[in-house]
């Protein structure tokens, strides 16, 4: 049994070794490590992963993201991936992750936990873990159909739930649209924009919120540019324990101006026809009016939902008059380590909802 230590710069090479093509699963896609190596805001000599192999066979593997973050000058880590083999490595999961946790200095965050993941990280006493971070799910459009098709069940059943959700859309659709357009504001405008001018820079330094990472164009464009997941079959590898293969997925940068002053930059997410808001800079005064345009948008795109966790956003989306088919409370957890616990405190920093390797999938 062997326990690997992989760096940023050591990524493109592994992927390409026999070492690699023999691992099953694997601990990396090339896509991942291909973007993580084009990570702006990570060093050559930063761990990228660590894993634990027997025989070519994978027993557990932790992935580690580099990030720039407020009131430091030494980079944060994020883990980009637990995993452990279910029959052969239940006693290594831990030990990947610890060592990890060594490499990275002690400075991590954990921005997308399950319950149970919270529950075994508690336990090491390495980790301080905020209040639940709850959000809502709002639905827009029926689609039943396609929620059966996801689920394996392809057949007469799926068949007729998607031809009835096509027959409830079309009205529905018709009604958004009228209701919406009754509610834009002339001095209001929303734009599909290139994310790179200095003017989005600025501003985004101007409105930080209470982000803990540090963002610039740089960065932001280098998440939508190296996406972790593929719609081509070609790209997709063999068995790897997390989602690379999507049928669907967009980003693009959308910008809302008042009186043609730049007053919300967000990033849109969809994939497989379910949205997101990875990361949002705004001006407070125009967040209600943003979230009716970005719902507006949301409707003419006939995206089936809208997943949000960040709290001012999501109070002005519920503040918008009930517009929605279904509003379902979501929530996922999220921590820092012992050694990060001065600057939450002084700060009260939070994370935006596709901080860590969130916005890439």
């Amino acid at each position: 049994m062997k326990i690997r230590e992989i760096t940023v710069g050591e990524l493109p090479d592994f992927v390409r070794s026999e070492e690699y093509a023999l691992l099953n699963p694997k601990p990396v896609t090339p896509l991942r490590a291909f973007s993580q190596f084009k990570n702006s805001q990570a060093r050559p000599d930063d761990v990228a992963l660590v894993f634990a192999a027997e025989n070519n066979t994978l027993l557990a593997f932790a992935g580690i993201l580099p990030h720039k973050a407020q009131g430091l000058e030494e980079p944060v880590f994020s883990n980009s991936g637990w995993w452990v083999h279910p029959e052969k490595g239940r006693k290594l999961g831990l030990s990947v992750l610890l060592k990890a946790f060594q490499l990275c200095n002690g400075r991590v965050i954990l921005t997308d936990c399950t319950a149970h993941t919270q529950s075994i990280l508690e336990k090491t006493n390495l980790f301080q873990f905020v209040p639940p971070v709850r959000g809502s799910r709002f639905f827009l459009r029926f689609y039943v159909g396609s929620l059966l098709r996801r689920k394996g069940k392809k057949g007469l059943v799926s068949f007729l739930f998607s031809l009835v959700d096509k027959l409830l859309n079309v009205p529905l659709s018709a009604w958004l649209s009228m209701i919406q357009n009754r509610k834009q504001a002339s001095e209001f405008s929303l734009d599909v924009v290139k994310f790179s001018g200095a003017e989005h820079t600025a501003f985004i330094q101007k409105n930080p919120g209470k982000s803990f990472l540090v963002q610039d164009a740089g960065k932001l464009n280098w998440v939508v540019q190296y996406p972790w997941v593929t719609t081509e079959k070609e790209k997709a590898v063999g068995e790897y324990p997390f989602t690379h293969k999507v049928d669907q997925f967009k980003q693009e940068f959308l910008e809302i101006r008042h009186s043609k002053k730049l007053a919300v930059v967000l990033l849109l997410s969809v994939r497989d026809n379910h949205a997101s808001v990875p990361f949002i800079y705004f001006e407070k005064e125009a967040l209600n009016q943003a979230a009716q345009m970005l719902w507006s948008y949301l409707v003419k795109q006939k995206v089936d939902s809208l997943a949000v966790y960040n709290p001012e956003l999501e109070k002005a989306l519920r503040k918008n008059k009930r517009i929605w088919l279904l509003r379902k409370n979501i929530v996922r957890y999220a921590g820092y380590s012992k050694e990060l616990e001065t600057l939450f405190a002084e700060k009260e920093y939070f994370f935006q909802d596709g901080e860590a390797d969130v916005a890439f999938t």
